[in-house]
């Protein structure tokens, strides 16, 4: 071809702004010298990086969940170290688990249940109630291969408000319930108040890749008995006892409270010898938490 027949070509691709229509075509990709990128065509979902002076390297997203890591010399595409986010699951009651088949490992965390209050039932100055203890907890790291196959969360109950009882006697609290991971990790309740003596604080096993924290006792009733026992805290301090009640003016009955959030211990009861009076505040439930990495 002559140079005035390929002037004439291009002049069929120019418009009258003297724009060139590069979508018609251009003869080669421009160069890297240039401002361009060396590569004529580049793969769906590729990314390019520079290679200097010469022509842009695709980097194709062949593999799924790789990264694009730095060698030191250039971005490579290669492999995630780290693995996906844990999948968290919170139990408040018992439950049944069953271990993935891609599961890496788990860390547990538990809290047992909190103890109830005791009561007193008698004359206005024999004596008052005292708190439940406050429930304990730890945590865990377990490997996959050290899981056996399906087995039970238990989440321990709060300890059950006690009373009325008896005239003229004390009323026992009662213990919150334990919380466990199967037979791998486990935690005791909170005890119930007994007499005017607050309950003591549930206990956790440790192991070498466990530890465990206890929760406090409840407090005992005042001496003299014009203040009923507060109840415990629980481990790490998810749920605060009860508070102590004052007596009231003559046989007015003091009515146990519960406390509140997770594991804490319920507060004592006083009343006179009524019948169907004095109840105690009960402990509060505890709960198991697990977190999955794959």
């Amino acid at each position: 071809m002559t140079q005035a027949f390929n002037l004439s070509q291009l002049a069929n691709n120019v418009n009258t702004s003297g724009q060139l229509n590069a979508a018609a075509g251009l003869y080669n990709q421009t160069p890297v010298a240039n401002g361009g990128t060396g590569v004529a065509t580049v793969a769906s979902g590729a990314i390019l990086v520079g290679a200097g002076t010469s022509a842009m390297t695709a980097v194709p997203a062949a593999t799924a969940n790789n990264v694009l890591t730095a060698n030191g010399t250039a971005w490579v595409s290669s492999a995630s170290q780290g693995g996906p986010a844990p999948i968290v699951r919170v139990y408040t009651s018992p439950s049944p688990w069953t271990k993935p088949a891609s599961l890496k490992g788990v860390n547990v965390t538990l809290l047992s249940g909190g103890g109830s209050g005791s009561v007193w039932k008698g004359p206005t100055t024999g004596g008052n109630g005292a708190g439940g203890g406050g429930g304990s907890g730890g945590m865990g790291g377990i490997p996959a291969p050290s899981i056996p196959g399906p087995l039970t969360v238990t989440v321990g109950a709060g300890g059950a408000a006690a009373g009325p009882g008896a005239s003229n006697a004390y009323t026992q609290g009662n213990t919150g319930g334990s919380s466990s991971f199967g037979a791998l990790l486990s935690c005791t309740g909170g005890a119930g108040g007994s007499n005017n003596n607050g309950g003591a604080t549930g206990s956790f096993t440790p192991s070498p890749t466990a530890i465990g924290f206890s929760g406090t006792a409840g407090t005992p009733s005042s001496v003299p008995a014009t203040v009923s026992g507060g109840g415990g805290n629980s481990f790490q301090l998810w749920g605060f006892g009860a508070s102590p009640t004052p007596q009231g003016p003559g046989p007015a009955p003091i009515s146990g409270t519960a406390g509140t959030g997770y594991g804490s211990g319920g507060g004592g009861a006083q009343c006179t010898n009524t019948p169907g009076l004095g109840t105690s505040g009960p402990g509060t439930a505890g709960y198991v938490v697990v977190e999955e990495f794959y």
